[in-house]
């Protein structure tokens, strides 16, 4: 028998882009594609941030606020957030998921399907669930709001298993691009397997979110009124003069603060690591997909947006979990 769920708010912006013309959509999207129609538009969720009892941040989650504040991205473990047994449970979890999308796979590819498949993500949050704690976690949800400025509404999750493609050629999201459903966002992805260059490590152009030097560059919307990618050979003209830096070659204590070598200046971070790996990373700025050479990479993502978001969210609360939300939480979820 399916759960009862409780009502969510919805997210203004996508309504209007689910109902309106395309002509006016176009419209919609560049007169909304600035800082300004941000704070208008999101006042809500500002006034609520100045007013909410917001979890205090641990020391941890303080230095990943500064980090994306200055850089767009930011970098942690898992066990710095969590208990030692935490990614053990999420593999088994993530791996009961896999076998259970395993089973009912038909084969059949398309688009992105080619080289990366979501195996799971409408998740139900429900009590004394671990997978619902570890997605609804009050750190990931705060060191989110400090960064806003605002309290941020969560979106959902993906579990994901990348594996190489078909082609030498990137494709779709392994190209550089923006996230189009959101100026203002915090994604956190935890890695569950070792990624190596050649197992499809995430990558980040730090200093091209919203407050970095590069925030407005490539920020461009289409005829629907969504932000579109940058023309791939113009980018790679752009990336040129830029450094690469590979994220393991990077001793843990130097990846924070001005140590790190991406610290205040336009820089490309490879993010490769170890299982447990947490990436912090503002998808507004340029970032590129995991494109897998060999092996595979499994992750968790979780995202945070405002409340100009134009991604359809896919999870659902039920009565006995939205009991327990602290009212900070509650509008975080969405809970009417």
């Amino acid at each position: 028998m399916a759960q009862s769920t409780v009502e969510l708010r919805r997210f203004p912006l996508l309504d209007l882009h689910g109902k309106w013309a395309k002509p006016v959509r176009r419209l919609l999207g560049k007169a909304t594609n600035n800082t300004y129609a941000d704070r208008w538009l999101n006042r809500e969720y500002i006034q609520a941030y100045q007013s909410a009892a917001i979890p205090e941040l641990t020391p941890v989650a303080k230095r990943v606020v500064e980090d994306l504040d200055q850089n767009g991205c930011a970098f942690a473990t898992l066990d710095e957030f969590f208990g030692p047994e935490t990614l053990g449970k999420l593999i088994d979890v993530f791996n009961q998921h896999h076998d259970a999308f395993k089973a009912k796979d038909t084969g059949k590819r398309k688009g992105k399907q080619v080289y990366i498949t979501t195996i799971y993500r409408a998740h139900t949050f429900v009590p004394n669930d671990f997978v619902s704690d570890y997605l609804g976690s009050e750190q990931y949800a705060a060191l989110a709001a400090r960064y806003m400025g605002m309290v941020p509404r969560f979106v959902g999750n993906s579990f994901w298993h990348t594996y190489p493609g078909p082609t030498e050629e990137r494709m779709a999201s392994q190209l550089w691009h923006r996230d189009y459903n959101d100026r203002l966002l915090v994604k956190v992805f935890l890695y569950l397997n070792d990624v190596a260059e050649e197992n499809g490590p995430f990558e980040y152009f730090a200093g091209t979110h919203g407050r970095g030097p590069l925030g407005r560059t490539f920020n461009r919307t289409g005829d629907d009124g969504i932000r579109v990618y940058p023309d791939d050979k113009e980018i790679q003209e752009f990336l040129k003069p830029i450094p690469l830096v590979k994220l393991h070659e990077v001793e843990p204590q130097n990846r924070t603060g001005s140590r790190a070598p991406w610290a205040g200046k336009p820089s490309r971070v490879l993010c490769t690591g170890p299982a447990g790996s947490l990436i912090f990373a503002d998808t507004f700025g340029l970032h590129r997909g995991g494109y897998v050479q060999e092996g595979h990479r499994n992750l968790i993502m979780t995202t945070f947006s405002t409340n100009t978001n134009v991604h359809k969210p896919h999870f659902d609360v039920t009565p006995e979990f939205a009991a327990q939300l602290s009212p900070f939480m509650r509008t975080v979820f969405g809970v009417k």
